[in-house]
């Protein structure tokens, strides 16, 4: 059948507990998370067969994260060990109107973002491999991972490997969008199934629609994106902010069509994390063959329950998933 593949940076999460700011606490919870790590937890969790390409540090805190992969279910054995450093990040979560804060330290030094193209056995790596997923965190974190990332896109085409892309913009790894956007629109170009908002279409990709009305504007973006770059999916959530702690989210979906999620309220424990619980979701559909309709219901249902599960990774089975769709929020199961 194969496996799904990621590839992507471990870092080091440390938070704060009990809802205080950083200056007022003096202990930390650490734990180690990813894009890629993320939503490999979750397709883990769903029967998938994965596997991790990364580079950690060889040193105990390489030892570290190496154990929360194994103990997500996630197979190490393309794991590369060298340098000294992981990157960090310190999370101050947010509660009523303050909203949580993420302070990045040490990134660019860590062991991933040094790591070279001459590190990586690219045919060995993508031997087994049906798919690939790609975050837009790690093209721009620096260019050689970038090189890393093209070269092995061009290699898992020849091979016929599915090729999955969440654009994942992030305004402090870029100087500005200019400079994000020609990586942007390469990547797209040999993706398969993409995950992209409708800022995206609007700020990366310059796209424009007639529409008004915000739905329809939206729905326009999605298909633009996927005629302009010929793909087989279009994926992503739409989020209304009731409150800090209370969302409501609307997943979609647009394969020959658009499809919706019903629209689920979604209050919130860990926010970090959950939208790799919704790409999961959507690659587990496509690689079980769901229907597209049970695709975006499943994948909303495992966005939403990833924000209620403390830390970064979703650890939800299929029988959690199909228990949310069916009954929403129940009473405790004895």
């Amino acid at each position: 059948m194969g496996k799904i593949l990621a590839f992507g940076e471990v870092m080091m999460r440390l938070s704060v507990p009990d809802y205080k700011k950083l200056s007022q606490s003096s202990m930390l919870e650490y734990s180690f998370s990813g894009t890629g790590m993320n939503v490999l937890s979750g397709l883990s969790q769903f029967g998938h067969e994965v596997e991790l390409l990364t580079k950690l540090p060889k040193n105990s805190l390489g030892e570290a994260a190496r154990a929360q992969i194994r103990k997500l279910g996630i197979g190490d054995q393309k794991v590369i060990y060298g340098d000294e450093y992981i990157g960090m990040y310190f999370l101050e979560q947010g509660y009523g109107n303050r909203n949580s804060k993420v302070t990045y330290t040490n990134r660019l030094e860590s062991s991933f973002c040094k790591s070279k193209l001459e590190e990586y056995n690219l045919d060995e790596i993508l031997k087994d491999v049906k798919l690939i997923h790609f975050c837009g965190i790690s093209l721009a974190v620096t260019e050689n991972i970038r090189e890393i990332i093209f070269e092995m896109v061009k290699k898992a085409k020849q091979k016929n490997i599915l090729i999955s892309f969440d654009c994942n913009y992030r305004s402090t790894l870029w100087e500005n969008y200019e400079e994000a956007r020609p990586i942007y629109k390469k990547m797209l170009e040999l993706s398969d199934i993409v995950f992209a908002s409708e800022q995206d279409a609007i700020k990366i990709f310059e796209l424009t629609s007639e529409f008004q009305e915000e739905d329809k504007r939206r729905e326009d973006f999605l298909y633009q994106i996927k005629n302009i770059f010929s793909l087989k999916v279009v994926a992503c959530t739409k989020r209304e902010i009731l409150s800090n702690n209370h969302h409501r989210l609307t997943g979609i979906y647009l394969n020959d069509k658009i499809y919706y999620s019903p629209s689920m309220d979604c209050f919130i424990l860990d926010r970090i994390g959950g939208g790799d619980g919704f790409t999961a979701g959507i690659l587990h559909g496509i690689l079980k063959e769901y229907s597209f309709q049970d695709t975006v219901e499943f994948a909303m249902a495992s966005g939403v329950l990833a924000h209620t599960t403390s830390g970064d990774s979703p650890i939800s089975s299929i029988e959690d998933v199909k228990k949310i769709i069916k009954d929403g929020v129940g009473d405790v199961s004895r």
